[in-house]
């Protein structure tokens, strides 16, 4: 599902003492299929972002197009004060035609099609079993209960939680079981894009690299991946394309390797430390091809190769 931004802006209390502007002309197109990484600064716009995608914020000014559905400001603008009468008028013609030209279709089927995990998708959770938590979402898509529980069990298998987890209570789980029946719920939509925020916050080592896992399985399966994080490293490891925002504005879109190895501070972000690593070793003399670098592995047959 190919994604564009056009010319998008988004204020938060607009006309307002505490007026932001979070996003300021973005215009970016979006990979297909890939594994993507929106890194930057804490209030760098990454949430927004993410949250115009599926439409839970409409853009204040330009749009976001993703596949056939359309996200556009909720109202026309305004027109200028200055404007004669027949100006007016024609000005309101052609925000007519602006809207009807951008008009989408239902854009709550649009999150059927992009799926969201939040920072602590556990949160979300609220049915009494973990079988109907996972099968609300297909059902509030028009699917009957047989058909929803059926893709329910599917996304729970999926996630690594067999039967026995089915009829059980999702508040009687650990943190990191919770966040997998979060992440089944969404998976039980099938989503043509799935944007994970911050999946690993408050994960232990083990369910941290399990979660990452299954995301690196749903992209390989053919769904696009876009992950906000501020952890360099997994960026490395997992990301075939990473977009760094600064000030409500894009100025990065490259490959993770085009990014790292350089002085990053200016957008207040770390190598990853195996990058670091690789970086403290050329000043020592050692040339390292960083090209296909994400973790230490590479980094071990990197240093074997330059030994040669």
């Amino acid at each position: 599902m190919p994604i564009n931004f056009s010319h998008v802006f988004f204020t938060y209390n607009p006309k307002s003492p505490f007026q932001s502007n979070a996003l300021k002309d973005i215009n970016i197109t979006l990979p297909e299929h890939r594994f993507v990484a929106l890194v930057g600064r804490t209030g760098s716009g990454k949430s927004t972002f993410v949250q115009l995608i599926n439409a839970l914020l409409s853009p204040t000014d330009g749009y976001v197009k993703i596949g056939d559905y359309i996200n556009h400001p909720e109202k026309a603008k305004k027109a200028p004060k200055d404007l004669s009468k027949e100006q007016k008028k024609a000005w309101k013609a052609e925000q007519k035609r602006i809207q009807q030209k951008h008009k989408s279709k239902d854009i709550k089927a649009l999150r059927k099609h992009v799926g969201l995990v939040f920072q602590f998708p556990e949160y979300q959770l609220f049915e009494e079993t973990v079988e109907k938590d996972v099968a609300f979402g297909p059902k509030n898509f028009g699917d009957s209960k047989e058909e929803a529980l059926k893709k329910a069990h599917q996304a729970l298998e999926e996630v690594g939680l067999d039967s026995s987890f089915f009829t059980r209570s999702p508040f009687d789980l650990s943190g990191g079981e919770k966040r997998k029946v979060a992440i089944a719920g969404i998976l039980a939509t099938s989503p043509e894009v799935l944007i994970v925020d911050e999946p690993t916050a408050g994960l232990d080592p083990a369910a941290a690299k399990d979660a990452m896992a299954l995301f690196q399985k749903i992209e390989q399966a053919g769904t696009s991946v876009f992950l906000v994080t501020h952890d360099m490293d997994l960026v490395a490891q997992y990301a075939d394309e990473v977009i760094v925002l600064e000030n409500g504005q894009v100025v990065k879109q490259c490959p993770p390797s085009e990014l790292f190895g350089q002085d990053l501070t200016q957008y207040s972000l770390q190598n990853p430390h195996v990058f670091d690593f690789a970086l403290r070793l050329e000043k020592r003399g050692l040339k390292l091809n960083t090209a296909s670098l994400r973790n230490v592995d590479d980094l071990a047959n990197a240093i074997m190769e330059a030994k040669k």
